[in-house]
């Protein structure tokens, strides 16, 4: 096998937050402690009333459903559709934040008795969104004919919309993703948080928050409670069960967690273990999770994953039923079935990773005059090509789009990620004169175009990155938030920093720097195959003389290079041990350097 280059050196990044006149009060709010002031400061939160609502999250932050754009008119035209036994049909996305969208529609609708089913599409026979074909059979596939309602897509559907409406179907259409303001579908109603000039104030709500919020306001329209009122019992409880499906959505589709998302993600994560839906609790029990405290983490590395999977490797339809219908041996039997799709899913991945990857150094693509990666090839998984994707984007710090060849249709559709400096739908916007079809937002995208077009496409993406992605931006970068001292790595400053959870996108997870520590004894190899590290460091600073237990994954070829004595600046996560009843502070160290 052809050697890899190796990859840049990381670039460490403090991040710019002047801290306050030693001795003097927090500025945000009285009695915060220092490294939380400075961590809320990194994070850009501002004023006391900011920092009031990051450190305690409430239902109440969550936006009056009213104020999103064509919320109202939908959730009339749903209670409509149950008030005359219309039926219903869901139609989602097949990605975790279309089947929990889904998830949460069909439960609120069959709450108020109404004749509801889901539809989502094919990933590799029928391709994202809402597709012709499918709004045509559907259409003619009940009597009465149906209501469809689009969750997690559908703003760009101009031509199935038309089609609906010939048909003489209302289409509801509720999404989050870019859009042509002077080409939206003529759909009855059209619910997305981005329309009427962002009048709406969480323009990064997800595929399942734009459903959650339509829930919310058909119970209100459906109970014919008041806005703003006390909704009847059953709907209080099925709504907040439900924000463990918004939760979902939320993390797994990488939005900001901050704000609104924040309270939704925060909720959700504190109902996800006691969810009284079956299929979610088979899916916990099948990812051997009963005994955790669910938090972002396992939404994006275990339940997320496990719930693309299916959608991916063949048809989303089974990870739908799994979250609205299945029950008892039906739940566990689907949850296992997700779960060895994710082992599927993972070798493959593997394998395409391993080969993308000796592409890009073959062709020269890891080189600064290219700031962009497009490849494209006739074997690869098309249900996995956007996860490789955005691992080729960790390795070589650009944009990257990767395509699947389709040779008797001469025809190539792929999926696009980017990095926080390039809003990637911009980008291919710009290009679009080379392509068949392609819509996202900021960070990731799906596209199509004639294979002929391929070096084209690629050779104006490239332009257009250069010229917002310079050079020395090709590297990693660790944005560092604070740095601390080892004497005060201790459990209760650490679960601070835990105050500041959930963390993801827009809150990361704290990444601190401490400087100057020693290794009392040399760093040892372990795990499997000895992948990882382990270290003890002291302190070399006067009245610290603790030392402290450290942790670094993927880093075992290192251990021959850090020997007893050896003195070294660390950035690392704070994190807390337990391990059997005992519990430390302890450091998940993400780099280091000799001192």
């Amino acid at each position: 096998m052809a050697l890899a280059r190796t990859p840049p050196a990381t670039r460490w990044q403090p991040i710019d937050a002047p801290d306050p006149a030693p001795g003097t009060p927090s500025p945000l709010l009285p009695d915060l402690h220092p490294l939380v002031d400075r961590l809320l400061r990194a994070r850009g939160v501002a004023d006391p009333e900011a920092a009031d609502r990051f450190l305690t999250p409430k239902l109440t932050h969550l936006h009056d459903p009213a104020s999103l754009p064509g919320c109202v008119k939908a959730a009339q035209r749903l209670k409509q559709a149950v008030d005359d036994a219309q039926p219903i049909i869901i139609y989602g996305d097949y990605d975790v934040d279309g089947v929990t969208a889904s998830a949460i529609l069909y439960h609120t609708l069959l709450q108020a008795g109404a004749d509801v089913q889901s539809y989502v599409p094919h990933r590799l026979e029928e391709g994202y969104g809402l597709n012709a074909e499918a709004i045509a059979k559907l259409a003619e596939s009940t009597d009465p004919k149906p209501l469809i309602v689009s969750v997690d897509c559908g703003i760009t559907a101009t031509e199935p919309a038309k089609i609906a409406k010939d048909l003489g179907v209302d289409l509801i259409i509720t999404d989050h993703h870019e859009f042509d303001a002077d080409n939206l579908p003529d759909a009855y109603a059209l619910v997305h948080p981005g329309l009427e000039d962002d009048t709406y104030p969480n323009r990064e709500l997800c595929g399942a928050g734009v459903a959650y919020k339509l829930a919310w306001q058909f119970a209100l329209e459906y109970t014919g409670c008041e806005q703003g009122g006390k909704l009847p019992d059953a709907y209080r409880k099925l709504l907040l069960d439900l924000l463990a499906f918004a939760a979902l959505g939320t993390v797994a589709d990488v939005m900001p967690l901050v704000g609104e998302n924040r309270a939704i993600t925060t909720f959700g994560l504190q109902r996800i273990s006691y969810t009284q839906c079956e299929g979610l609790n088979a899916l916990i029990d099948a990812s051997n999770l009963r005994s955790e405290k669910i938090d972002s983490y396992h939404i994006g590395f275990v339940l997320g994953p496990r719930l693309n999977a299916c959608g991916r490797m063949g048809h989303a339809k089974e990870a739908v039923e799994l979250l609205t219908t299945a029950q008892g041996e039906r739940a566990k039997e689907l949850a296992e079935q997700l779960h060895q799709a994710n082992e599927d899913r993972r070798a493959t991945e593997r394998d395409i990773v391993e080969q993308a990857t000796q592409m890009v150094l073959d062709a020269g693509y890891d080189q600064p005059g290219t700031r962009a990666i497009v490849l494209a090839h006739e074997d690869w998984h098309p249900g996995v090509v956007g996860i490789v994707a955005s691992r080729l984007v960790e390795r070589f710090c650009r944009p990257v789009v990767l395509l699947c060849i389709d040779a008797s249709a001469k025809t190539a559709k792929g999926s696009a990620r980017s990095v926080d400096d390039v809003n990637l739908h911009d980008a291919i916007n710009a290009c679009s004169e080379h392509l068949t079809k392609f819509g996202g937002h900021a960070m990731a995208a799906g596209l199509s175009l004639p294979v002929s077009n391929i070096d084209a496409f690629r050779e104006a993406l490239v332009q257009q990155i250069n010229t917002v992605l310079d050079a020395e931006d090709l590297v990693q970068r660790i944005r560092i938030d604070a740095d601390i001292e080892l004497g005060d790595c201790t459990i209760e400053v650490f679960r601070l920093v835990q105050s500041l959870a959930p963390f993801g996108r827009g809150n990361p997870k704290p990444r601190l720097i401490c400087g100057r520590l020693t290794l009392d004894r040399p760093a040892q190899r372990m795990g499997a195959a000895g992948k990882h590290l382990s270290m003890q460091l002291r302190s070399n600073s006067p009245g610290t003389p603790r030392s402290i237990r450290a942790v670094a994954w993927n880093m075992g070829e290192r251990a021959d290079t850090l020997p007893a004595g050896c003195v070294v600046d660390v950035v690392f996560q704070p994190s807390i041990n337990e391990w059997r009843g005992n519990r430390s502070a302890e450091l998940h160290v993400m780099d280091l350097r000799p001192a």
